[in-house]
């Protein structure tokens, strides 16, 4: 009990104990999502065309959302981002005009700051027909945006 008087006596902070998995779960956020703006927008927006042009058989452009500013940490599993995209084609009658072909949520999870895993992707149609979906892929923060986008 001294010992701690006489630390904080000196002037230093109390001192700030992190639970274990905390730090683990921070680890894992550093170790696997790019930690530079510039970079996360560059890999999200490659991986999300990626793999909605396989889905959708052409050439598209992707815009998206974070519904959720920082990944959701859980133990030692990858960080997972939730967002909203937009699925774009360009217009051939109109050069440069982009035409809106699609739209949903999408959850993704950070691989070692060299790219994102598509982990699910709930087109908007879909949603609106099934939205119990949502609750079963998206936490219940991310799930309100997401029904707030569907009316």
């Amino acid at each position: 009990m001294i010992l701690l008087i006489g630390i904080a006596s000196f002037g230093y902070a109390p001192l700030k104990l992190l639970h274990p998995l905390a730090i683990v779960q921070g680890s894992h956020i550093k170790v696997n999502a790019p930690n530079v703006p510039e970079q996360f927008d560059k890999l999200l927006k490659r991986d999300l065309t990626s793999y909605l042009q396989d889905i959708y058989k052409e050439v598209v452009t992707v815009e998206y959302e974070l519904l959720r500013a920082k990944p959701t940490q859980v133990g030692v599993a990858l960080p997972k981002y939730y967002i909203w995209v937009k699925i774009y084609r360009q217009n051939r009658q109109i050069s440069g005009q982009k035409v809106l072909i699609d739209e949903g949520a999408v959850k993704v999870a950070a691989v070692e700051r060299t790219h994102f895993t598509v982990l699910n992707y709930l087109v908007i149609a879909d949603l609106k027909k099934s939205p119990e979906r949502i609750n079963q892929v998206f936490p219940l923060p991310v799930g309100d945006k997401i029904r707030l986008r569907l009316k």
